[in-house]
């Protein structure tokens, strides 16, 4: 897994880095694409027509089944008020964006035990991944032979030419080879982590033989309608794909995304989203990552600890790695970007592995969270704790790692806890009451013996037998000799001792 001579490009073109940091770092806020653009939920059996008709100008319906169905187009503000009285209509809200959640700048494969999964054959093969996100590079040296079937709205259609954008735009492509393909980097970035081929080349990813579909919902900017990722999620549920990564968000709640989302769920995807770039900060997970059907995923740096950027809160399910996170971008290049998006596609590739080897989608949250390692921090923050992948699927390393619990066990000596020596004299006779309590790690104790000396000369001893971890008694010595020196040794079953001696 080559991790030398990678170019660090960045998605934070046209501006500067720390200007584009801090409104990413405060999670940009959905904002509006145009004043007059809405959202119209309706009934599944009626609104509809009303709503058609009260448009301006339709941009797309979308139709969640049961659920109820959606208008997204221009809609003036005396049409607005009417619908918003229609008792057919569940909702009209503005068409705002989501952004991608980034902040600049790889590394967590081995963090999360995914490479200990890998050596065991547990790769993902077989199990689709959608990354809805701003595409996929469509001919990355080691991302294109796992790439299936694509899809872009049509505002999001891969371009060369980009506009702004709190990204500060596109990444200057030459040329779209799929409508899908990635004019930004980002969608590349997360692909590359839940799923880069193991083919020699470039990096690593978490499940490398999963099959990654590019769902381009976002323009080449990082931002993207509310419709067409609603669109995006209900186009993927309907490939039938098993795993949904969102590496992206609004700290604003959206009732089209949530219609998608439910779709989704019920179709029994598995979505796994990005808790936001608004830290520090409490309580501010981001949507999508806050709907109960969605895994929230924050983010922690190399030394497990929290990174400043990433949100927080109880919809926090599980952490993973976020802070320089090397991972491909077009057009075979590699480069290192933090953010919970970064930590997103860890855990997406995750839930691809384990439903590879045969895990049901619905037990997935389960599995992952059970096997988390707790890393010390807040449940808020960690949620259940930081993602193992090679817990989760009961696989246990091996290796000459620096783990202390994959080295073989040491047995340790056995310890004095208490030793007590009263004494006393009955006319010739010398005696010894002796309290003591003694205690073993390796619960294998097997002896205790107090002994009363002169110099080093045994004069009267007295044994216990003992087990367990722990135990506790009393001696009573009698000698007619003047000893100088009661000693306490206690031994366990290896034949590890340890002695105590006390002045007579």
């Amino acid at each position: 897994m080559p991790s030398e001579d990678f170019s660090r490009r960045t998605i934070l073109r046209g501006v500067g880095a720390g200007v584009a940091g801090t409104a990413l770092a405060g999670q940009a806020s959905a904002t509006d694409i145009r004043d007059d653009e809405y959202v119209v939920g309706v009934d599944p059996d009626g609104g509809l027509e009303r709503a058609r008709e009260a448009a301006d100008e339709v941009r797309r319906e979308l139709d969640f089944g049961p659920i109820g169905r959606a208008v997204a187009g221009r809609f003036s503000e005396n049409a607005v008020e009417n619908l918003q009285n229609n008792p057919n209509v569940r909702y009209v809200e503005r068409n705002e964006l989501m952004w991608a959640l980034e902040q600049e700048t790889p590394y967590g494969i081995e963090t999360v035990d995914a490479d200990l999964a890998i050596d065991e054959g547990e790769t993902g093969e077989g199990v689709s991944v959608a990354v809805i996100d701003t595409g996929i590079d469509a001919a990355h040296e080691t991302l294109e032979a796992n790439l299936g079937e694509g899809y872009a709205t049509a505002d999001a259609a891969c371009t060369t030419s980009c506009g702004g954008g709190p990204f500060g735009g596109g990444n200057d492509i030459d040329d779209c080879l799929e409508e899908w393909d990635d004019d930004n980097d980002h969608g590349t970035h997360c692909a590359g982590t839940a799923g880069a081929a193991d083919d020699g080349t470039g990096v690593l990813g978490v499940a490398p033989d999963a099959t990654l579909h590019a769902v381009k919902a976002l323009q080449c900017d990082g931002g993207g309608t509310l419709d067409d990722i609603a669109a995006g999620i209900q186009w993927s549920a309907d490939q039938g794909h098993d795993v949904q990564n969102m590496s992206l968000g609004s700290d604003t709640d959206s009732d089209v995304i949530r219609d998608a989302v439910q779709y989704a769920d019920q179709r029994g995807v598995v979505m796994v989203a990005a808790a936001g770039n608004s830290g520090p900060c409490s309580d501010c997970v981001g949507y999508p990552a806050a709907y109960d059907e969605v895994i929230a995923v924050s983010a922690t740096d190399e030394n497990d600890d929290l990174a400043d950027f990433s949100s927080t809160g109880p919809e926090v399910d599980i952490a993973a790695p976020g802070v320089d996170v090397l991972s491909t971008v077009p057009r075979d290049d590699y480069a290192e970007f933090s953010g919970t998006s970064m930590a997103c596609p860890h855990v997406a590739g995750a839930a691809a592995t384990l439903i590879a080897a045969g895990t049901d989608p619905d037990a997935v949250r389960a599995e992952l969270t059970a096997a988390a390692d707790d890393v010390g921090l807040e449940s808020t923050e960690q949620g259940a704790g930081r993602l193992n992948v090679a817990d989760a699927l009961d696989i246990e390393d091996d290796g000459d790692d620096d783990d202390d619990d994959d080295e073989d066990p040491v047995d340790s000596d056995p310890s004095i806890e208490t030793f007590s020596v009263e004494t006393s004299g009955n006319g010739p006779w010398s005696n010894a009451d002796v309290d003591w309590e003694v205690a073993d790690e390796d619960g294998a104790l097997e002896s205790v013996t107090t002994e009363l000396l002169d110099g080093s000369t045994v004069l009267e001893s007295e044994s216990s037998s003992v087990d367990g971890s722990s135990a506790s008694g009393e001696h009573e010595l009698r000698s007619r000799d003047d000893p100088d020196a009661v000693r306490l040794t206690v031994a366990d079953e290896s034949g590890a001792e340890t002695t105590e001696t006390a002045d007579y």
